[in-house]
């Protein structure tokens, strides 16, 4: 029975490239029953399975933590945790599952990590932090600064999803500058969103304002974690460094706990068309 397993689990461990190691999902909702992710036990099995042809074999679970809202706090979902990974491994299914949150933004995100109830990413300084989608609050500066003061790195999540920044994409780069990092969807790369935030995607990945990327699955089907298109897309995007960089290396240094060093972020300028620059020309505005 014993080398049944085993054989069992080489069977289903990942397969890596030469010279390319294995993705690291930063942002999942694998975790069952907890919020609008995975609907039961059942689900996340498959969603594991889906990770592991996909080419990814570390994941961290971050359930949505929305003030006010009826939350699974982090005790209860470390036991959660611990039911899916008994479960996986007694299907020889090798993913590694850790725990976090995606923590909607609030002024009070430190009191919610003091207090236990919301998570940090695999209980290091990483915290995964979510903007409104149409909107940026007034705080959000000092949010940044707070949590850096605390000791803590706020990760926002799929910028490339936020109203603002699709019409300013130097909004985030003012948050990188800040001390900030972010993390891009990987099916906004195939336009599972809508153009305008593919755009944007691509724009925030070229400007050095993307360091984590991340599924932001929630099923085993409409929003799974199949993404073999999406990374081969962001390789056709950025050189074999940045993209081993913002898939592994940066994911590892997180689960680890170790200081993340990141290339300055470049200003955007919005690219003028032929014809305002012939207006500009003829000084006819």
């Amino acid at each position: 029975m014993i080398v049944h397993i085993m054989i069992m689990v080489a069977r289903i461990k990942v397969e890596k490239r030469e010279g390319e190691e294995a993705m690291i999902d930063i942002h999942s909702h694998i975790l069952p029953k907890v919020d609008d992710g995975s609907k039961d036990l059942e689900e996340s099995i498959e969603m594991a399975k889906i990770y592991l042809e996909n080419g990814i074999n570390k994941v961290i679970a971050t359930p949505h933590y929305i003030e006010g809202w009826d939350n699974t706090f982090k005790e209860k979902n470390l036991e959660i945790l611990e039911i899916l990974k008994k479960a996986l491994y007694q299907r020889g299914l090798d993913l590694d599952i850790y725990l976090g949150n995606e923590i909607y933004t609030t002024m009070d995100i430190l009191e919610h990590l003091e207090e236990g109830k919301a998570s940090s990413l695999n209980n290091t300084r990483y915290v995964l932090i979510e903007l409104p989608m149409f909107d940026i609050p007034l705080f959000i500066e000092d949010l940044i600064y707070e949590l850096l003061l605390k000791g803590y790195v706020p990760i926002i999540a799929h910028p490339e999803r936020n109203a603002k920044i699709i019409e300013n994409p130097n909004l985030l780069y003012t948050f990188i500058k800040k001390g900030a990092l972010a993390q891009l969807n990987l099916p906004s790369l195939e336009g599972k969103y809508g153009d305008r935030i593919k755009s944007t995607g691509e724009t925030l990945i070229k400007h050095n304002m993307i360091h984590f990327i991340g599924t932001d699955a929630h099923s085993k089907d409409k929003r799974s974690p199949r993404v073999k298109k999406s990374l081969n897309l962001l390789k056709l995007m950025v050189d074999k460094e940045t993209y081993n960089r913002i898939t592994y290396l940066n994911g590892i240094k997180l689960l680890e706990d170790e200081e993340i060093i990141v290339d300055s972020p470049i200003e955007y300028k919005k690219e003028k068309n032929f014809f305002y620059l012939l207006k500009t020309k003829m000084n006819i505005f």
